[in-house]
């Protein structure tokens, strides 16, 4: 049986710190002995500051010229732009190439939208009611095509093969509490499918075959001033999806990230919440079920997430950028299972972070974080180190 200890607040961790701040000052001039727990090692420093377009609003890592270094794709809602920032394996990266695309986008996915082999790029445009497709040459450069029409306010975007014909499908969700479904063609057009309610607005959402069954689900992260919850649709395979499931209940969750936390070959969710500035994880069964959360504490206003091996000992750790204490926290895995608190802050010294991503910048076989400032319109890298 696994045993689950509270998250603690942003504000009581704040208290916290104050209280016993104060007990060590008092135990230090005694002599008492006792000493507070420690945050890991400082496993990463700051290496390059890059310009990019105005308010990122999200950040993906990707290989987009297929020449084996990582690049960046920001998403930039004030100036509705994505700017593309090609990798040089060293940890710098060329200037940033900008793309005009629809109004005020706030997401950007990756996927091989017309089965080139080469990486497209997906992005939404929420003052427009469509989403755009870029399709990717092979070279960091791109062909945009014509926005697809969606529902007022779209929000997530999530594609993957839901009808299994070996075409990419998109699912879009709507700040009105829906969710539309899109089957691809092959070559970057798509067919208007099934919409589905969603009981409340999801900001973010992953696509993954949590059944086991070999069709693609969704789980969103659904949150408003009456509902909120994780939501999962099961896939039918044939592009249609049952009535959605709810898990993790009234918990606020925001940000929702897919990965295998515990090596078992099945993705886990964990995501941030708006409830006690804490983040929560879910162990996958394979069967469409969960354990029951387990929640850890991030830093204040956790807005985005990413997942890596943050450090040496082979167990994925997690990186949560905080908008309202203008940091990003690691929060490292113990032996036990459990995550290491208090955790590593990072202030983003341009303040707001509202987006994150990791991977490795420097070809050094060790993963690195990338956090956009949305204030000061710049992404912060940040490499790992050895200790």
């Amino acid at each position: 049986m696994q045993v689950t200890m509270p998250a603690i607040s942003y504000q009581n961790k704040i208290k916290i710190s104050i209280i016993l701040g104060a007990f060590l000052l008092v135990c230090e001039s005694i002599g008492c002995g006792l000493e507070l727990p420690s945050p890991p090692p400082n496993l990463f420093y700051k290496f390059n500051v890059l310009e990019v377009g105005r308010g990122p609003a999200h950040l993906i890592t990707v290989d987009l010229n297929l020449d084996g270094s990582a690049d960046l794709v920001s998403a930039n809602a004030k100036n509705n732009t994505l700017s593309i920032l090609l990798g040089k394996g060293d940890g710098t990266f060329r200037q940033a190439m900008t793309f005009q695309v629809g109004p005020e986008p706030t997401t950007v996915a990756t996927g091989d939208v017309n089965r080139d082999g080469i990486p497209d790029l997906l992005t939404n445009a929420r003052g427009g009611g469509q989403f755009m497709v870029l399709l990717g040459y092979g070279n960091g450069s791109f062909r945009k095509l014509p926005g697809v029409r969606t529902g007022r306010v779209p929000l997530a975007i999530m594609p993957a093969d839901f009808n299994n014909d070996g075409n990419l499908d998109v699912a879009v969700t709507l700040t009105f509490a829906k969710m539309e479904i899109f089957l691809g063609s092959g070559n970057g057009t798509f067919k208007k499918g099934e919409t589905y309610l969603t009981g409340s607005r999801s900001l973010s959402g992953v696509a993954e075959d949590f059944e086991s069954d070999g069709n693609i689900d969704i789980a969103l992260a659904a949150s408003s001033s009456n509902s909120s919850s994780v939501r999962l649709f099961k896939g039918n395979g044939d592009g249609t999806f049952s009535k959605p499931k709810q898990i993790a209940r009234d918990l606020i969750p925001l940000t929702l990230i897919k990965m295998d936390m515990n090596n078992n070959g099945l993705q886990d969710l964990i995501f941030a919440a708006g409830q006690g500035d804490n983040i929560y994880m879910l162990f996958s069964r394979g069967d469409g079920t969960f354990e029951k959360e387990i929640a850890f504490s991030g830093g204040g206003g956790p807005i985005a997430l990413t997942a890596g091996h943050f450090n040496s000992d082979g167990r994925i750790d997690i990186a949560v950028a905080n908008s309202r204490s203008s940091n990003f926290s690691l929060v490292i895995r113990k032996a036990n299972g459990f995550f290491h608190y208090p955790t590593r802050d990072y202030v983003v010294d341009g303040g707001t972070p509202l987006a994150i991503t990791s991977g490795d910048y420097n070809n050094d076989n060790m993963t690195d974080i990338a956090v956009a400032s949305n204030a000061k319109n710049i992404i912060e890298i940040y490499l790992q180190q050895t200790l």
